[in-house]
């Protein structure tokens, strides 16, 4: 019978607070989203202490932009962003103001950790210099293909004659 009332007590410091809400403002909500553009669809993934409501993508702007909502006064994010949809120098707004977040890249991804104040609705913008950055390493390799084309022809037709 002690083990059962022991058993008990422990199930219920353990469920009861995650029942009633959420622990801190630290702790972080994972949610991906699928950006559709160029024909590609890239995953955004977003860790946060509030919730994501809409995605936009602009590819004449270079820009995404998160409309979240929080109960929080502080909010926090860590934000995984393909490098062959935005990337280069970042330029961050939280509701017009310009933030500084830190970031990090590696040769597929741009993470990025934000904090920043204000419960209610906010508007997160996160604006790249470059947008489907793999297509710019790939022109080069088609001009050298067709140079190397067209020598090819020349030279094929200078010993017809």
């Amino acid at each position: 019978m002690k083990s059962i009332t022991f058993f008990v007590i422990i199930f219920s410091l353990l469920v009861i607070p995650v029942a009633y809400g959420q622990l801190s403002d630290r702790t972080g909500l994972k949610q991906v989203f699928s950006i559709e553009t160029g024909g590609y669809s890239f995953p955004v993934e977003v860790v946060s202490n509030f919730n994501v409501e809409e995605t936009i993508f602009s590819a004449e702007e270079k820009k995404l932009t998160l409309n979240v909502s929080s109960s929080l006064q502080n909010n926090i994010a860590e934000i995984q962003i393909p490098k062959n949809l935005i990337n280069g120098n970042f330029t961050f707004f939280v509701n017009g103001n310009e933030i500084f977040p830190k970031v990090q890249t590696n040769d597929k991804i741009s993470f990025i950790f934000m904090e920043f104040p204000g419960n209610g609705t906010n508007k997160i913008e996160i604006i790249g210099t470059t947008y489907l950055p793999e297509f710019s390493a790939l022109a080069p390799m088609v001009l050298a293909g067709s140079l190397a084309g067209l020598l090819l022809l020349k030279r094929k037709s200078l010993f017809k004659q």
